[in-house]
């Protein structure tokens, strides 16, 4: 399972899974319940199943949507590692 786990509905955590055709990063959401939801949301492209995989630009859309995303693993110093911050995380990156 995960190192940890989020309590914050406004946090998405996720995992970097490797690089597409196109040399995009790609990224797959382990928080629960944005991993459903967001698959969902995103649309369906093969056999009505959930999209599960996220380029850099769909997380940047999150963020846009007011989510912080993060990576589900802690750094060496046991702290969060941010790809985008929302206004919560950038408030307490500051403080």
């Amino acid at each position: 399972m995960l190192p940890f786990k989020s309590h914050m509905t406004d946090e998405i955590l996720v995992e970097y899974t490797g690089v597409n055709i196109d040399l995009e990063n790609l990224y797959e959401i382990s928080s629960h319940p944005h991993k459903n939801s967001f698959g969902e949301l995103c649309g369906k492209p093969k056999k009505n199943k959930r999209k599960t995989k996220f380029i850099e630009d769909d997380l940047m859309s999150f963020k846009q949507l007011g989510y912080a995303v993060c990576h589900n693993k802690l750094d060496k110093y046991g702290n969060k590692v941010y790809i985008h911050h929302n206004m919560r995380t950038f408030k307490e990156k500051k403080a």
